[in-house]
């Protein structure tokens, strides 16, 4: 990703690597300093799709150094709750908005919408 190799790997649901920042237990984390998405090995079918593409969302804005943008637009206070919000919005919404761009665009859109995004975050 923009050059970053990420790797993912599946853990025991009560390994370390699934701490978070909080220090909670979560299904899964993204660590930026490895360059690694860890997932629980519990997760399976439509929740393991939703929870990869949310931390998906996270090593994009390491990728791409969009966190600055984060920083620069929210008070500190507010820097985690804004990136889980996006991350959240794009597994959410993200696949409905590359429906809706099919439907418009139709074969194009599969092309074009990720050259569209990757021009716009570059």
């Amino acid at each position: 990703m923009n050059g970053d190799l990420w790797r993912v790997k599946f853990v025991h649901p009560y390994s370390p690597k699934l701490v978070d920042r909080t220090q909670n237990y979560r299904v899964a984390t993204t660590d930026p300093s490895t360059r690694c998405i860890y997932l629980s090995k519990d997760l399976n079918g439509d929740f393991l799709n939703r929870v990869l593409i949310h931390e998906l969302g996270h090593a994009t804005m390491v990728s791409y150094d969009l966190l600055q943008i984060i920083h620069q637009m929210v008070y500190p206070e507010y820097w985690m709750e804004m990136e889980e919000w996006i991350c959240n919005f794009i597994a959410d919404y993200g696949l409905q908005i590359f429906r809706h761009a099919y439907e418009i665009l139709g074969e194009r859109a599969w092309v074009y919408v990720p050259q569209e995004l990757e021009r716009l975050v570059a």
